[in-house]
């Protein structure tokens, strides 16, 4: 459950959070709080999931010239 941290600072099961952090915490844990600190977190709405981008290809590897070319002034 996403919720936003309202309160100065607190300890959670993922690590201290403070005010103005979002994080995701066990519903059992978010009403634990939620009993006695009545507006320390606000519950945020789920993100909705979204289709994951297809994966671009890697560009195609350039050949690069080969130092076997001759010189053309070999004449002078």
């Amino acid at each position: 459950m996403r919720v936003l941290v309202k309160h100065r600072s607190m300890s959670t099961s993922v690590g201290i959070v403070r005010n103005g952090d979002i994080v995701d915490l066990p519903e059992a844990e978010v009403k634990k709080i939620s009993v006695t600190k009545k507006h320390a977190l606000e519950v945020l709405p789920e993100p909705k999931a979204e289709k994951p981008a297809p994966k671009k290809k890697a560009p195609a590897k350039k050949k690069k010239a080969t130092s076997n070319a001759k010189s053309i002034d070999k004449d002078k």
